[in-house]
């Protein structure tokens, strides 16, 4: 069967309540080998850390979401820095900054950022990015505070490819979610067709943007399928080689083995 890493699925009880379990079988029978869940609050790191102990192919990562930014503090810094201890941890995040919805105060925003991104520099992890309408802010901060040092992902990609260059600059990966699938995302669907071969990867940031094919239903990681048939599709290659493509690189980026 075909594999395929799900690099950003949100398999907490918060979002399946009654069947967390049958989602997370359903995505590896469906040839999901890995997936990656990472935290985006501070209270549920217990929850996270015993998913990952549950399933050996399930790793997570640590961090506080920018809606979230406002409750960042000594004391939250001190709690990612000891969850990342977790050798199941293969990230910082997720961590960034919203422009579009502005649930924290744009200064506490970059104030949380620039913490985790030093953080993830400190601690030898990648760092997890959600940026929207922040693109200057998150590049000039990945460049300032990551020093050259901070690998990365812009995950649930929503620019352009007028953003490539200066990603290819920093040496991020760019994750492609269902939203490349939607009618309207051409500009995204242009990104998908010019990133560079080694810095693709996908996700379905479930449950939120299920793929075009799925719209209207709650997301999945047996899902993500979709997301690399479309980036098949736009790139003009083959589902296997797609899939291999991204699990090459989504294990490249967050160290995970091969399986």
């Amino acid at each position: 069967m075909p594999a395929i890493i799900d690099s950003h699925a949100h398999v907490v009880r918060e979002f399946f309540p009654e069947d967390q379990e049958e989602v997370i079988a359903r995505a590896f029978e469906s040839g999901v080998v890995q997936m990656v869940n990472p935290g985006v609050v501070l209270d549920n790191l217990d929850e996270l850390a015993e998913l990952a102990n549950r399933y050996e192919r399930l790793y997570i990562a640590v961090g506080l979401h920018p809606h979230e930014a406002k409750h960042w503090s000594a004391q939250a810094d001190a709690v990612v820095r000891q969850a990342a201890k977790n050798p199941k941890v293969v990230g910082i995040g997720e961590c960034g900054l919203d422009f579009y919805y502005n649930n924290s105060e744009r200064a506490d925003q970059l104030n949380a950022f620039r913490a985790q991104i030093r953080i993830a520099r400190e601690l030898n992890k990648p760092v997890i990015v959600h940026c929207r309408d922040a693109w200057d802010d998150a590049f000039d901060l990945l460049e300032e505070e990551g020093q050259g040092n901070v690998r990365g992902v812009f995950h649930c990609f929503t620019g352009g490819p007028e953003m490539l260059s200066r990603i290819n600059k920093l040496d991020f990966y760019i994750s492609f979610s269902g939203i490349v699938t939607y009618k309207n995302a051409k500009n995204i669907q242009d990104a998908a067709r010019e990133a560079p071969d080694n810095r693709i990867i996908v996700e379905t940031d479930c449950p939120f943007l299920a793929p075009q094919k799925m719209r209207g239903k709650r997301n999945e990681p047996s899902y993500v399928w979709h997301v690399a048939e479309k980036l098949a599709e736009l790139r003009h290659r083959s589902l296997d080689e797609i899939s291999l493509q991204c699990c090459d690189n989504t294990r490249e980026l967050f160290g995970l083995p091969a399986v």
